[in-house]
């Protein structure tokens, strides 16, 4: 056996064993946390709870003029800290593949209830399907956190209608809160470039 028979042997069994790591272990898929497109927001205020600091973190942020719509890990964290209460709240997004976080800072917004500040911070996304719109909001008040996921239906001529009766799955919200959400939600988002 010559010395190239010897070389090309090793190369077959080293390919062989590469082949039966591979198949026998399992393929695990685990997303790619990647710091694309991230932004950090940091509000303060005061109110019946004292000194309120808000951070926003969101990844993956899309523009939605320009590619890549989809594929990197997205997700939004939000705390409220002050004297009385510590909140904080995540959305990881199953859908990572299929969408980005739309998000703007000058679209949160602020409510006032018994003497304390209501936080409202909406996001939308950039994904691939133009019919169907998802609104998402995080509200924050007092000790309390709620994330909710708005569908809307969009025609071609890019005129979008509200798809859930928000009354029934908001329920769980303060009426007053509510009704001025819902109030918002109605009037402002009836066009698919309202959700960017």
């Amino acid at each position: 056996m010559n010395y190239q028979s010897i070389i090309e042997s090793l190369r077959v069994k080293a390919l062989l064993s590469f082949l039966f790591l591979i198949a026998f272990f399992p393929n695990e898929v685990v997303s790619q946390v990647v710091q694309v497109d991230s932004i950090t927001i940091s509000k303060e205020w005061k109110d019946c709870n004292g000194t309120n600091k808000l951070i926003v973190n969101v990844n993956a942020l899309c523009n939605p003029d320009e590619p890549p719509f989809d594929g990197h890990k997205t997700m939004i964290d939000v705390s409220l800290k002050n004297k009385k209460h510590s909140l904080s709240i995540r959305f990881d997004d199953p859908d990572y593949q299929m969408e980005m976080i739309a998000f703007s800072e000058k679209n949160i917004w602020f409510s006032s209830l018994k003497k304390a500040r209501v936080v409202f911070i909406p996001f939308s996304y950039c994904s691939n399907s133009d019919s169907e719109k998802k609104l998402s909001y995080i509200i924050l008040y007092n000790d309390k956190k709620y994330l909710y996921h708005i569908p809307f239906k969009c025609t071609e001529e890019d005129d979008c209608v509200l798809n859930a009766d928000l009354n029934k799955s908001m329920s769980d919200l303060n009426p007053k809160i509510r009704t001025e959400l819902i109030k918002k939600i109605k009037s402002h988002y009836k066009k698919g470039s309202d959700f960017n």
